[in-house]
């Protein structure tokens, strides 16, 4: 015979429910407090438990939410009862993890709801150690901390999205996030992009062996870009050769998921003693709230992309350029360093279009981009000025160094073969000018003017070669 354990602090209300469940041949155990129903059914887990939802002392509410984070109680269907139907106790016995929430008017469908709720098969009761110790209070007490911290630790990860811009500046607010609550080795994330981009957040003496331990960990085989964070002493580590000699324990792993797609996976490599139940809980609140902010900040680095961002080629835009080459020129202004500019003509661009058509000339273009990008270095700023136009602009460059980087431009791009939609392949060439700042006080639009009148020089001279202003 199953037993139903009904608790109502109104006598009444538990004789009339307390007989028809008894007609329908259950074992009913009649409690006034919930504080009594919860020692009994924590003692001898029932097959269902039936509540009222207010009721002086400790609600209805309150012992389905102990009930269901008790390892031995886990799964018992727990229906809540109330006078009204009213939203708000259903939104709430519904997180809570009732079953069913019943008006005490509806007995038919709530003695229908028990009978299908037994019939559900459910796993055995848990051996493990309850969560929580103490008295039936004392549980509570313990069950509202947990909420409270997770809900903090879940409302400061969704918080990032408004602070960072970027992956990057998102990740170095996340690790500072788990570097105030928990400890490790290293934690780490890898996004699903193409190429993947791994994060690692460690302590700089471990830095070699974490890199490697997270790239294995997270399947990241390749050479990712690599994001380190600045060292924030953030790991309770005494000795760092005995933890890295000890280490052991396999690293907690979770996939960070927006709506059905996973955006990454995050890795907490544990201390020597391996991942304790808060390491755990940190890390599943991290992976569920992460999603969010990484989806965000991705559409917004996709928005400044596009943004910036000449659709044909890939390179930086007009806008985009005349706004990187501002903030390069206050630099070399500031460093008192030299700077140049290259302005880049594709020869006969007007004949590969007419001959071969457009899609062909879009050939081209794409080729000389890759060309430009390929061979430009970090502090160079490589943009499509317009139509068959490119523009580079050379910082730390005097003009002797500029020469000699557009001749190998010029002669890269002349030596390529750019493969057309049919399947054929055409070369290009190309006139380049070469403008270079004069002094200290140089501006864009001058330096524009002059790379223009040596392009124009350079055309006028039987093109495929470099002019300097």
């Amino acid at each position: 015979m199953a037993k139903v354990i009904l608790v109502d602090d109104s006598a009444s209300a538990r004789k009339l429910l307390g007989g028809k469940l008894r007609d329908e041949g259950y074992e009913v155990i009649e409690v006034a407090e919930a504080t009594v129903a919860a020692e009994k059914a924590l003692a001898e887990p029932p097959a269902a438990v039936v509540t009222d939802l207010w009721m002086p002392g400790i609600s209805g509410l309150q012992l389905c939410r102990l009930l269901r984070s008790e390892p031995a109680t886990a799964h018992v269907p727990v229906v809540l009862l109330t006078a009204s139907d009213d939203r708000r106790s259903r939104f709430w016995a519904k997180h809570a993890g009732a079953t069913a929430y019943v008006t005490k008017g509806e007995i038919d469908r709530l003695l229908a709801i028990v009978a299908e709720s037994l019939t559900v098969s459910r796993p055995a009761p848990s051996t493990q150690a309850s969560p929580t110790r103490g008295s039936i209070p004392e549980r509570l007490s313990q069950l509202l901390d947990i909420a409270l911290y997770e809900s903090t630790i879940a409302g400061a990860v969704r918080a990032l999205s408004q602070t960072s811009e970027d992956v990057e500046a998102l990740w170095a607010e996340m690790a500072t996030l788990a570097s105030d609550v928990i400890g490790y080795r290293w934690v780490a994330l890898v996004t699903e992009t193409q190429p993947p981009h791994l994060y690692i957040h460690t302590h700089t003496a471990l830095a070699e062996p974490a890199e490697r331990e997270a790239r294995d960990a997270l399947g990241v085989h390749k050479l990712p870009e690599r994001r380190k964070e600045k060292d924030h002493t953030l790991h309770l580590i005494s000795d760092l050769r005995a933890v890295e000699a000890e280490w052991a324990a396999a690293p907690v792993q979770q996939a960070v998921r927006f709506g059905g797609s996973v955006l990454g996976q995050i890795a907490l490599s544990p201390g020597r003693r391996g991942a304790s139940s808060e390491d755990r809980r940190f890390m599943a609140i991290a992976a569920t709230e992460l999603g969010g902010p990484l989806r965000m900040v991705s559409l917004m680095n996709e928005s400044r992309r596009l943004a910036s961002t000449d659709s044909l080629t890939g390179l930086f835009n007009r806008r985009a350029f005349a706004h990187a080459l501002e903030t390069a020129r206050e630099r070399s202004q500031n460093a008192l360093m030299p700077f140049s500019m290259l302005l880049i003509d594709v020869d006969h661009f007007k004949k590969v279009n007419d001959t071969l058509g457009h899609d062909a000339g879009d050939a081209v273009l794409q080729g000389v981009a890759k060309v430009l990008a390929s061979m430009a270095r970090k502090s160079d700023v490589v943009a499509r000025w317009g139509g068959e136009e490119f523009v580079v602009a050379l910082p730390q460059t005097a003009e002797a160094g500029a020469r000699i980087a557009a001749e190998r431009v010029r002669r890269a791009i002349c030596d390529a073969k750019y493969p057309l939609p049919n399947g054929e392949g055409v070369q290009a060439t190309a006139s380049i000018g070469l403008a270079s700042a004069l002094d200290n006080a140089w501006s864009i639009e001058d330096l524009l003017q002059r790379a223009d009148k040596a392009l124009y020089s350079a055309k006028n001279r039987g093109r495929n070669r470099v002019e300097t202003a």
